[in-house]
């Protein structure tokens, strides 16, 4: 049989960021597996670059007969045209195949997928895709565990790596690097996070010499310098991470890799040894600094924790990333302060702040409908908070509107805070310029000497 695999394309506006791309492991995963059972794959990443696949006639002239769908809940108005230009096809008799949607978006939002796709997976496709192909399955909505992940072949690295993904990791100077996702489910429960609603709490993952091998194909066949593990948790299992930093180094597979993870999963004995190994930068979702907000996030982690995760891993040279957010309900500016100053005191190799935004199946976002804390809810059911404008400026420097076509009006004492130190910076950079044009270059000069 034919089929094709495809992603949909990003929104023109979107509060989160669209620009990174990089494969599909997901959908890496099921071609992989369908492949090798002996079908002929091809492959649209629309995420990549938009086409219009369908309006050309790709369906027909390559004589497709299922197209598989990969749904996320930010691409998602990209998705359902493509599912209503698919379903034109089939109710005009120009196509008779079968559609599949699977993806996050099909667990937290299943009632926005219309009830002519055919086959909506939840989970993990690897358990199903098969079976589906073959007419197994007979119910339209399927989910079922796949344990294991040992067993998935490699990603189509030879589809992969002719497309013009971002082979680089922002913390690395190396390239080509090369992601990996080798495990999943999570079992915290962060409010703010859909992940648990996805994968669930149970915790899947490669073994060490499954990682490994990967990374023997990779830098044999394709000349790989680094990895970047792109995973909820790389280190939740701290006997895999032992055994895997080990045989890195008595395979003596030189490799420069970076994970994310969790400031808790961490010790400095750990740390050293990831650094052995070729560990050379953290991702860490550390959201605040405020104990507190910590806390209303459900993170189960201290302050504390952040501190000697990040100054471990000055002392044996892996960079941090520190992933932060604002704008939960309640925070306060003092609660930004907190972050601003644990930032400052730690100095990590990077950080940003990310402002809030309920994704769809979270228990924060949850919380703010039951307590109606929104002022917005778009038209892929995420939800903003009053001020979202107010901290674009602030944390972004950039309006509202390039997120969002909507008009906020209501402001917290956060947010006339933030909106007081915006005026200030502009009445001083006014000043500033003012003072450039008006006094004469040698005092200029001299004022720049003195404070340099």
């Amino acid at each position: 049989m034919n089929i094709l695999f495809t992603t949909s394309a990003a929104p023109e506006k979107s509060p989160f960021s669209t620009s990174e791309k990089r494969p599909p492991l997901g959908l890496g995963s099921l071609i992989s597996i369908v492949r090798n059972m002996g079908h002929n794959v091809f492959f649209i990443d629309n995420y990549l670059k938009p086409s219009n696949f369908i309006e050309q006639g790709f369906l027909q002239k390559n004589n497709i007969d299922f197209i598989c769908i990969y749904l996320n809940t930010i691409c998602y108005q990209d998705s359902l045209k493509m599912f209503k230009e698919i379903e034109g096809l089939r109710n005009k008799g120009f196509w008779r195949g079968k559609i599949v949607a699977g993806g996050p978006h099909t667990s937290v939002a299943l009632e926005t997928i219309p009830k002519f796709v055919d086959f909506v997976v939840q989970g993990e496709g690897e358990a199903v895709i098969i079976n589906i192909l073959n007419g197994k399955f007979k119910q339209r909505i399927i989910k079922k565990n796949f344990e294991d992940l040992d067993s998935i072949p490699f990603q189509p690295w030879d589809i992969f790596s002719k497309l013009p993904y971002d082979f680089t990791c922002p913390w690395m100077d190396i390239k080509p690097v090369f992601v990996m996702n080798t495990s999943r489910g999570c079992p915290f429960d962060c409010t703010f996070c859909s992940v648990g609603s996805i994968w669930g709490k149970q915790h899947t993952y490669f073994s060490a010499n499954r990682i490994i091998s990967e990374i023997e194909y990779l830098v044999k066949n394709y000349e790989a310098k680094g990895i970047y593990f792109r995973e909820d948790n790389f280190t939740l299992n701290s006997k895999r991470t032992i055994e895997f930093c080990e045989r890195l180094i008595k395979k003596n597979i030189k490799i420069s890799w970076a994970c994310e993870t969790r400031v808790d999963n961490l010790s400095e004995e750990l740390i050293k040894l990831m650094s052995e190994s070729g560990c050379k930068a953290f991702y860490f979702g550390v959201e605040s600094g405020s104990q507190r907000i910590l806390d209303f996030l459900n993170k189960k982690i201290t302050v504390e924790q952040i501190e000697n995760a990040i100054n471990w891993s000055k002392k044996y040279n892996i960079r941090t990333y520190c992933s932060l957010i604002s704008g939960v309900p309640g925070e306060t500016y003092k609660d930004y302060l907190l972050t601003k100053r644990l930032m400052h005191k730690l100095k990590p190799y990077s950080c940003f702040f990310n402002i809030f935004v309920g994704i769809p199946d979270s228990s924060l976002y949850k919380y703010v409908i039951k307590n109606n804390l929104y002022e917005h809810i778009d038209d892929n059911g995420l939800v903003y908070l009053s001020g979202f404008d107010v901290k674009t400026r602030f944390f972004y420097r950039m309006n509202s509107k390039s997120f969002i076509d909507f008009d906020f009006k209501k402001r917290t004492r956060y947010d006339r805070i933030l909106l007081f130190i915006l005026f200030f910076i502009k009445i001083k950079s006014f000043i500033k310029k003012v003072l450039i044009k008006i006094l004469p270059d040698t005092i200029i000069k001299k004022t720049k000497k003195i404070y340099n």
